[in-house]
């Protein structure tokens, strides 16, 4: 196959890609959004896995703390890591409802 060919078909499979990533990750904040006083603290476990960290809230509920550090990413002198850092802090009440969630940069 034509070098040409080739390189403009890799770029094109890098474009989709990218976008499929930034999709993907825009869709989860929009997990939450959607989902503020109806999704139960269990449907977050089961879909995220247990949180990073656990707060207790004055008023009997609880924040827990996801953190995306995102991943290494390659360059054509290697591998660089990522800087990336994400926190979504999901605030549920005694009944272990969603009732508030916030994404940050991490502090640390």
């Amino acid at each position: 196959m034509n070098p040409r060919v080739l390189k403009e078909r890799a770029r094109h499979a890098f474009l989709v890609l990218l976008m499929l990533v930034t999709i993907s990750c825009g869709l989860e904040t929009h997990y939450f959004k959607d989902r503020v006083n109806e999704v139960s603290q269990e449907r977050v476990a089961r879909r995220y896995g247990p949180p990073h960290k656990v707060e207790s809230l004055q008023n009997g509920g609880e924040t827990w703390i996801y953190y995306d550090r995102g991943s290494a990413t390659a360059s054509y002198a290697g591998y660089a890591e990522s800087k990336y850092c994400r926190a979504y802090l999901l605030s549920f009440d005694k009944e272990g409802v969603l009732r508030d969630w916030n994404e940050q940069i991490c502090r640390n």
